[in-house]
């Protein structure tokens, strides 16, 4: 044979020898799955040497059997696409449905991409599987069949970090990606300088999709990305910042800080799309730390790379959801509308050239999300948020700047290190009981003693917080420090004699809009619980000047002229004063007087005519579960009882936020305060055994009532009885404590 004839066998066999190694390197580059609405630009990206054949690769999808029942559902392929045609000079090769708009894709199928579970996505070769096939018969989370000859690349989207292949699917590749707050990621890409993975945005509309073009770089694993943000915190929010994280020495000129979320200045609110802050960034320079810390004149948890000055400069809301976004080519204003239809989709043009990296803090609001997400934190909207380490998940941190989870300059918190230990932690253990590390899980009474003993949330919860606790936190219930944008200050439903000086009071910024705000309080009507039994419109009013609007009667006694809205007619607040009662403060209320939210009796509303809960509080007589002789109350937050009765007065510090119980008797009252500050709890005493922040008669009485006894209230040295020793801290502090 001439070598001639030989020569096109060996030209043959190179090429297939490189075109074996060019398939090597494709890799899984890019994905979306999911979107608000209707899911047509689902795809997924590869990545490979610039005319690599992709014949003989296939995609392939596991998921779940939704026909089976748990654990038999693990292991199911959902999809399987065989590639056609070969890699483009871009070196980028798009695969996506039919419905695609975002370009147009190199391949065309059904990739049936399931969202919102567990799910991983394969680049095989040579694939001899089914679609619908169970690679996981026996539903240990270990595939027992592997249809094809080699993985190339894979990744799975997580919606539950810890798959235990019941309540969550497993997952069978070690590159992963996700949570996406509670569910799994919309959309994630990997790293254009790694192997590492990284979130998207949940709305192709924000920007962050790069089908067919390059993906951002990571540098050593982290892009210029927000890594650290605290918006709210107990008290003031004097220590409100934001962190990015990027390799050292990058300018970040032409990149801008911004936060959108609602307008509730105006008469007519804006519910969505109301850019709320804006930190134009240049002149600031990642740090070599790979760091950067942006903070107001006020910040105290580090030295901050950068200082905003002015009054209130971030400004950061803290109770809706609020989308925090680092742009470059910014032409926005603050106070500009992205979302003028508030639809929840950004208008085109957006005023910015691309959306860097952006998230999305939550609460239990209906507000417009246009990120990924992180939260809610119980309830509330978290007061800090992390990417934790290494994986960059998104986590709620502690609601107290100074429980351990903020790393401002600093690497974050582990993943996976479970709660931070902070006042109200369930793990941090009971305020009655000493333990070595700080706080306890009663979070009205730990912010209390620490106020006084700042030890006990430092370095231990010992027995001298042991006994400051069990003297003077003679309240109740679980009602949260939160306080938002406007809320309940104080409410007063009871005293002796008649009930002349029923009121209420919220506290809000001053000029803050009430006009589509109401208070109502559900208790029993004429039926067994859920009826609205008042009905308080705030239509037409405005937080004053001095942060403190208050409502009352005309048969106020305690000084009308304190009062920023006096209610006419006989009785209009109507407070129940023997029962359960819950107060609720809402925006857009469409309900009325005597309505039952409560239907079937069970305890849980059948009806929200509201668009969003600000606040609310439930003043409690029993907290028997079915309730006796008494309604349901809703909501988490509660307090009560007093003694065996319902709270007559209640108030919040004007520090902290947290709830107290008043005394009952208007004459004995130290701390009605109407439109006007309330006590602050920074100075609590030993011997104000009622809490109103004075030691009087009312608190010697409680003494002498109970000498001799072992009663846990008057007896302040807890050594088992009430005697002359417990006298002594009354008269020792005599008078007021603040």
């Amino acid at each position: 044979m001439s070598d001639r004839m030989i020569r096109p066998f060996h030209t043959l066999g190179a090429a297939v020898i490189l075109s074996v190694a060019a398939q090597a390197q494709v890799a899984v580059n890019e994905v979306r799955v999911d979107q608000p609405g209707v899911d047509l630009n689902e795809y997924v990206e590869i990545r490979g040497a610039a005319g690599t054949p992709l014949a003989g690769l296939f995609l392939v999808v596991i998921g779940d059997d939704d026909a089976a029942a748990p654990p038999a559902q693990n292991g199911m392929i959902e999809a399987v696409v065989a590639l056609e045609g070969s890699i483009g000079a871009s070196g980028i090769f798009v695969v996506a449905e039919a419905s695609y708009s975002m370009g147009v894709p190199d391949q065309i199928a059904a990739i049936n991409l399931e969202n919102t579970d567990n799910v991983t996505i394969l680049l095989v070769a040579g694939f001899t599987g089914s679609d619908g096939m169970d690679l996981d018969t026996n539903d240990d989370g270990a595939l027992d069949s592997s249809p094809w000859s080699s993985v190339l690349s894979s990744v799975a989207l997580i919606a539950t970090a810890a798959p235990d292949g019941v309540t969550a699917d497993f997952v069978y590749s070690t590159s992963t990606v996700g949570p996406d707050g509670a569910t799994s990621p919309s959309h994630a890409w990997r790293c254009a300088d790694s192997a590492g993975w990284r979130l998207g945005n949940s709305d192709p509309a924000a920007g962050g999709d790069t089908p067919g073009t390059d993906n951002p770089t990571c540098g050593s694993g982290s892009s210029v990305r927000l890594s650290e943000i605290r918006i709210d915190m107990p008290g003031n929010d004097s220590d409100e910042y934001f962190e990015l994280q990027g390799i050292p020495g990058t300018d970040l000129s032409g990149y801008t800080y911004i936060v959108i979320g609602d307008d509730s200045s105006v008469a007519t609110p804006d519910v969505a799309g109301e850019i709320e802050c804006v930190v134009p960034l240049t002149g600031v320079v990642i740090g070599a730390s790979g760091y950067v810390v942006i903070a107001e004149l006020t910040y105290s948890l580090s030295v901050p790379d950068y200082i905003i000055t002015g009054t209130d400069p971030l400004g950061f809301e803290n109770s809706d959801n609020v989308t925090h976004m680092l742009v470059t080519g910014f032409t926005g204003l603050q106070g500009g509308d992205v979302d003028a239809d508030n639809d929840c989709t950004f208008d085109a043009p957006a005023p910015w050239a691309s959306v860097v990296d952006s998230v999305t803090i939550i609460g239990l609001d209906t507000t417009c999300t246009y990120a990924s997400t992180v939260g809610p934190d119980t309830v509330y909207t978290p007061g800090m948020v992390y990417r934790c380490v290494p994986s960059g998940v998104w986590e709620i941190g502690g609601f107290d700047q100074h429980a351990g989870s903020d790393t401002p300059g600093a690497d974050n918190r582990a993943c996976n290190s479970g709660p931070v230990l902070e006042c109200g932690e369930a793990t941090a253990g009971a305020c009655t009981e000493a333990h070595a590390n700080p706080y306890c899980s009663d979070s009205i009474c730990c912010a209390l003693i620490c106020t006084t003993d700042p030890i006990c949330c430092s370095i231990g919860w010992d027995a001298e917080c042991v006994a400051a606790a069990v003297a003077q936190c003679n309240h109740t219930g679980s009602s949260s420090c939160n306080r938002g944008v406007v809320s309940f200050s104080e409410i007063r439903i009871d005293h002796t004699g008649t009930d002349t000086d029923e009121w209420f009071e919220l506290l809000g910024t001053p000029g803050t809009s009430l006009a589509d705000l109401t208070v109502f309080v559900i208790g029993d009507g004429a039926a067994a619980s859920g009826v609205i039994e008042a009905v308080v419109s705030l239509a037409g009013q405005t937080v004053p000047a001095d942060g403190h609007f208050s409502v009352s009667e005309a048969t106020f006694t305690q000084g009308l002229a304190n009062i920023d809205l006096v209610l006419g007619g006989t009785n209009p607040l109507n407070f129940e004063n023997s029962d359960n009662v819950t107060f609720m403060l809402v925006r857009g209320f469409t309900g009325a007087d005597a309505l039952d939210l409560d239907i079937d009796n069970n305890g849980t509303l059948d009806a929200t005519p509201w668009t969003e809960l600000l606040d609310s509080i439930a003043l409690i007589k029993t907290t028997t579960i079915p309730p006796t002789g008494t309604e349901w109350f809703y909501g988490t937050n509660t307090i009560g009882p007093d003694g065996t009765y319902v709270p007559g007065h209640i108030w919040r510090c004007e520090n902290t936020g947290c709830w107290n119980i008043g005394p009952f008797d208007l004459v004995a009252a130290h701390d009605d305060t109407p439109g006007v500050a309330n006590h602050h709890c920074a100075v609590p005493c030993l011997g104000d055994l009622d809490f109103n922040s004075f030691v009087d008669g009312v608190d010697l009485t409680a003494i002498l009532a109970a000498w001799g006894t072992a009663a846990s209230g008057p007896d302040i040295n807890v050594d088992g009885s009430v005697d002359g020793l417990d006298l002594t801290y009354v008269l020792a502090n005599w008078g007021p404590c603040d």
